[in-house]
């Protein structure tokens, strides 16, 4: 038992760091929203959920978002959107 707790802690810090890296970077992107994180161009828009991320996401308040210009895909927290998206 205790040597699979020495593999559990290591995976555990891992997705802990993971996250938290997704989570900083979706915050810092959703601050500049309507503007696409990749090519600076006006034209976002929310993309539909894709995948178990986007749904575990949704509960964080974090959302997809396309760019039409490039066709980038990101997430940005929805706090900082405006309501017209």
């Amino acid at each position: 038992m205790r040597h699979m707790l020495y593999l559990l802690e290591p995976g555990a810090i891992l997705l802990t760091l993971i996250s938290l890296g997704f989570l900083a970077a979706s915050i810092l992107r959703g601050r500049s929203i309507p503007r696409c994180f990749e090519c600076g161009a006006v034209k976002v828009r929310p993309s539909p959920p894709i995948g178990f991320l986007d749904l575990t996401a949704a509960l964080f308040q974090i959302r997809a978002y396309r760019c039409e210009g490039c066709r980038a895909r990101f997430h940005a927290v929805s706090l900082f959107t405006r309501s017209a998206l």
